[in-house]
């Protein structure tokens, strides 16, 4: 019988993650991928987050995450990764900054904004010169809460059709 591939063995381990599954099992799924490509960005991410979570080893964590991110930067699944080694090792400024940076990338990534909403973190104020405790900031400030789609813009797709039927 055949071992499994390195490629297996990390979606393995991400299913098992997804799952909230005994930890030392999704960390041996993320060691056996790291160990057999140790180049690829994803393994290493995953593989750092977990030991950092599983055995506190946060220098390594942290190290194999920011390998990750300097292999692959516009992934903003690895800057999930590291902010969560950095809240483990008590570090909540350092993961602000690092999940902000990721949605960079993917301004709707559903684990990076949900990770700042528990943290408590507040988004910019509507119109920035005016206070936060303004009627006006607060008033457009829930608009853009309950409705978002009436205020992001429909793209163009070069002459075609967006899924709304818009040009």
């Amino acid at each position: 019988m055949e071992s499994p591939t390195a490629n297996e063995e990390f979606s393995r381990g991400k299913r098992l993650f997804r799952e909230k599954a005994d930890l030392d099992k999704v960390l041996k799924a993320f060691e056996r991928a790291y160990r057999k490509e140790t180049d690829n960005p994803a393994y290493m991410s995953y593989y750092g987050m977990c030991v950092a979570l599983r055995h506190g080893e946060i220098g390594t964590g942290v190290d194999l995450c920011t390998k990750a991110i300097k292999k692959d930067f516009n992934n903003p699944e690895f800057y999930l990764n590291l902010g969560r080694v950095y809240l483990v090792a008590g570090n909540r400024k350092g993961a602000i900054t690092v999940f902000k940076k990721g949605l960079k990338y993917d301004p709707d990534h559903r684990d990076l904004n949900r990770m700042l909403e528990e943290l408590g973190v507040r988004g910019r104020p509507v119109i920035p010169f005016l206070r936060r405790s303004n009627p006006l900031n607060r008033l457009l400030g829930m608009l853009f809460r309950r409705i978002p789609e009436i205020f992001k813009t429909k793209r163009r797709m070069n002459g075609k059709r967006n899924s709304d039927g818009i040009v």
